[in-house]
Formats: C-alpha cells, sequence, structure tokens
C-alpha cells in the first residue's frame, strides 16, 4: 500500500455513520432465520453437497447450497463459510458459480456454471475445495440469480448454450440478455415501491444464510467467515460488518471511492445500492463498523473496474480507522498482479487467510 492518510479520530462524522447505520434497522433482524429443509443432496468425494431451503426473514424462501464434510458431527464441530457470488451481468447462475452443480441440474446450468468457473476460477469451485479442506459452506442465490432469475433469463440461457433453437439468432439472442441487464431496474424499483432497498433485503438474506450455519450442531458458531469476489465481496465486507455471527471474511475485487462511481448508475448498480449510507459516507467508512474483526482486502493492479489509486486510498482510510479504534495489525489490505479474477494464486491467499482465522481442528 503507498497511500497515507492521517489517524481516524472520533468525530461527529464517525457517528453520523453509526447513526445511518441504525436507521438500518438491520440489527436485530439479521441474526433469525428458520430451520432448512434439505431438497436434494449427493455425496461427493469427502463430503456432501445438499440443496435446501429456508425462509428468510421477509417471508421469501431461498434456496442454497450447503456443503458438509464427511465427519462433520456435535463432537467435532467444523468452522463454517458463507460463500456469496459476483454479479458478472451472468444471471442464469447464481451459487453454481462457486458450487458445482448436482448432476440432475439442467444441461445449460451446467454449461454455464462450467464455462463461468473456468474463465473466472481457473476452473476451481471454490465451495467444493473448502469443503474438501474441512469447512462446512453454505452458497445462497442473490434475488435475480440462478434459481430466482427471470424467465427471460432462462430463455437466454437455452439459447445461449444451444438447447433451444428456431428464433434463436444473435439478434434475439443479444436483445434477451439486455431486456435480462435492464431488468435489474425493474427489480430494484419494485422492491422500493414497497418501502424495500434491494442490497438490504440482499443483506438479511446473507445474514440469514450466517444464521443457518450457526444453527447447525455440526458447526462451530465461534468460527465463521466469509468470503466473496466482485459484487460477493461488496455483500461479503457488509455482511461481515452488520453481522455479530461472522468473525472474519475476505473481500476479493471490491473496495473503491465513490468519485470513481459514474452516474447516472448503471443496471448493474442497483443490485448493490443502499441509499442512506450511500449519500452520505464513502465505501471504506465499512471498515467503522467491520473493526475489530480480522478481515482482508483484496485487489488487482490490472482491475480496471476499480482503479489502483482509488483502492490504494481507500485502503489507507480503512487502515486509519483500524488503527485508530485499537485494532492495528487486524486488517490486512493488499494487492495482487493481474485483472479482475480469481484464479489459482489469489485463492491461495483467501484460503491461508481463512485457515489462520478460523483455525482448522
Amino acid at each position: 500500500m503507498t497511500s497515507i492518510s492521517r489517524p481516524w479520530k472520533k468525530s461527529s462524522f464517525a457517528f453520523a455513520m453509526l447513526a445511518a447505520v441504525a436507521a438500518l434497522h438491520l440489527s436485530s433482524p439479521l441474526a433469525s432465520a428458520s430451520g432448512h429443509t434439505v431438497v436434494r443432496e449427493e455425496h461427493r468425494d469427502g463430503y456432501i453437497c445438499r440443496i435446501v431451503e429456508y425462509t428468510v426473514p421477509d417471508g421469501d424462501t431461498v434456496r442454497s447450497f450447503l456443503l458438509v464434510p464427511d465427519g462433520a458431527s456435535s463432537v467435532a464441530p467444523r468452522p463454517g463459510i458463507v460463500l456469496l457470488h459476483d454479479h458478472g451481468a451472468r444471471f442464469d447462475i447464481g451459487k453454481e458459480k462457486l458450487a458445482r452443480p448436482m448432476s440432475q441440474a439442467p444441461v445449460n446450468v451446467r454449461i454455464s456454471s462450467e464455462q463461468w468457473v473456468r474463465d473466472c476460477f481457473d476452473g476451481v469451485y471454490l465451495a467444493d475445495s473448502l469443503a474438501s479442506l474441512g469447512y462446512v459452506v453454505i452458497v445462497p442465490d442473490m434475488l435475480y440469480w440462478g434459481g430466482r432469475s427471470s424467465e427471460a433469463c432462462r430463455r437466454w440461457s437455452m439459447m445461449k448454450f444451444g438447447l433451444q433453437s428456431g428464433e434463436a439468432c444473435r439478434e434475439t439472442l443479444d436483445s434477451l440478455k439486455e431486456t435480462v441487464y435492464e431488468g435489474q431496474r425493474e427489480v430494484y424499483d419494485s422492491l422500493m415501491s414497497r418501502g424495500v432497498v434491494w442490497a438490504e433485503k440482499t443483506l438479511r438474506e446473507d445474514a440469514a444464510a450466517a444464521a443457518c450455519l450457526a444453527s447447525l450442531d455440526y458447526v462451530d458458531k465461534d468460527r465463521i467467515g466469509v468470503f466473496g469476489w466482485s459484487m460477493g465481496a461488496h455483500r461479503a465486507w457488509l455482511l461481515a460488518a452488520f453481522s455479530p455471527l461472522v468473525s472474519t471474511g475476505v473481500s476479493l475485487s471490491w473496495m473503491t471511492l465513490k468519485e470513481t462511481q459514474a452516474q447516472p448508475y448503471k443496471a448493474s448498480d442497483y443490485a448493490m445500492l443502499i441509499p442512506r449510507l450511500r449519500d452520505s459516507h464513502d465505501f471504506p467508512d465499512i471498515a467503522l463498523l467491520l473493526a475489530p474483526k480480522p478481515y482482508l482486502f483484496l485487489s488487482g493492479t490490472e482491475d480496471k473496474l476499480f482503479p489502483v489509486h482509488a483502492v490504494e486510498r481507500a485502503y489507507a482510510r480503512m487502515q486509519s480507522i483500524y488503527s485508530g479504534k485499537g485494532a492495528e495489525g487486524m486488517l490486512r489490505t493488499e494487492f495482487f498482479e493481474g485483472g479482475h479474477h480469481c484464479g489459482k494464486e489469489v485463492q491461495a491467499v483467501v484460503v491461508d487467510f481463512l485457515e489462520k482465522n478460523l483455525t482448522l481442528q
């Protein structure tokens, strides 16, 4: 890190941040989730992969992958990890971006998943990799992705991967893709008409996933972490900041300053927009709520979405906040050589950090 900022000092700004946070009314609902139902499961090498459903505080049902290592039990509870998928303007898959689909999954889902993981994760299904190391892993679908995507998205996926022909010409495929992309505005507006902010709803759902983990007698409730890449990183640092169940985490490729976020907003911005925080506070101010939890932020030196100069300044501000709260050394902010990607070398850094802070037994 090359930028240096003044040490963080308590100020009216810090209290304003906390007041804005309190206005979100998130603290109590975050810790609640109903019991889960197992929809399907299959045995894999050293762990079981389940599809589970549970009800979140607003009454919606969320479907997630739950990967459980062999031997996990109440006698030998394992650490848990919430994995949060990216945006990528690819909506036909969500949880399948991080966990290998079930063998019974639709062909288009399996093809899409394999392509995405090959291109973005060097062919590694991170959830499966972590489960094989002994972690209990939960991977939820965010609203508008995967099993919660739109009918137009499902048609696009079938056409994209050659499973629906006839009218599937390039013009139609591109038109459908644009319809699906712009549909994010409709989701945001529809929720707002009911007084619901999409990103706040997502935060509650991600917290429900953490609560689902904590409810399992084979999970050590004191050792629950979170990881996300890209939009998943944004979701991860929000979850770690707001949920008392999450003790540590890693955010890869999502931290910057507001000044880099051009307006008017693109459709893809609305899934991550919390107006009452965004309007008066900058992204690195989340460290006020993260500290003193051990946390790792990583960003690529060639990431065109998050320019180095802005990330350096954001990192400096977060480090200053941690230092000012007596948590110096608990926050790691680093760059890796490369772009907006979660390759094997970066994955090794992520796993090492999680192992050190969740201490596998």
